[in-house]
């Protein structure tokens, strides 16, 4: 069994795109009021939380991308160091996208509470830019993101971070197995909270998913053995 054979091969969503995908169109998120019933005090209580368990899992944070806007909710991004096979390992989490819980369609087989999570060889403002803003955007748009879900990075797709070709965040389950039971121990108001793992892919390969489904992507992942730590210097697998 390859590292991907276990994410599941089942699709969430409904028949749309001939590979089984919803596909939504979104316009600039407007300022979005204060929840009812979010205050100060339960994103303080879950922000200690999120801490505690942050902390047993990764260690002490070696740097915190804060958020300085006063937005709803606070999402910051922490930065953390692992050892590896090949040497140390940057893993940056969200922290705050959690606080409030997604539109998620009933019925739907989905956390509503998430966080995100990459692994990279050097940490940079760009990437914790690029996920400071896609926590913020289910909530700003009252929607959801889940595994299996492909974020382009505008439209028409523009490459991230001065790549040549990867302009498509693919989210999944996190392939390292210690980051696959967060809802375990973050529990916030009844609600276990689970990490989604950001993957840059390609035009290519999104169109693949779109067309043959999830599926057809993380076999070719797996087929190319793709790294759990981002390669800026990767070319499309299609």
């Amino acid at each position: 069994m390859g590292i991907f054979d276990r994410l599941g091969k089942k699709s969430r969503q409904p028949e749309i795109s001939p590979g089984g995908s919803v596909i939504h169109r979104y316009s600039e998120a407007e300022w979005s009021p204060t929840p009812v019933g979010f205050t100060g005090e339960s994103s303080i209580a879950f922000g200690k939380a999120r801490d505690e368990v942050y902390r047993k899992r990764f260690g002490e944070a070696k740097q915190v991308y804060h958020e300085l806007i006063p937005l709803v909710p606070h999402i910051d991004v922490m930065e953390y160091y692992r050892s590896s096979d090949t040497g140390q390992v940057c893993t940056l989490v969200t922290s705050g996208m959690s606080d409030l819980p997604m539109n998620v369609p009933a019925k739907t087989d989905a956390p509503s509470r998430v966080e995100l999570i990459f692994y990279c060889k050097e940490p940079r403002k760009e990437f914790a830019d690029t996920m400071r803003w896609l926590a913020h955007f289910p909530h700003d748009q009252k929607t959801w993101i889940g595994a299996f879900h492909t974020i382009p990075n505008g439209n028409p797709p523009m490459p991230l971070w001065g790549t040549k070709s990867l302009d498509t965040l693919f989210l999944l389950p996190s392939i390292v197995k210690k980051d696959t039971t967060l809802q375990e121990d973050l529990v916030l108001d009844g609600d276990g909270v689970e990490f989604l793992w950001v993957v840059p892919i390609t035009t290519a390969e999104c169109k693949l998913k779109l067309k043959k489904g999830s599926d057809a992507v993380l076999d070719l992942l797996q087929q190319n053995r793709h790294p759990y730590i981002f390669d800026s210097d990767r070319k499309s697998y299609v």
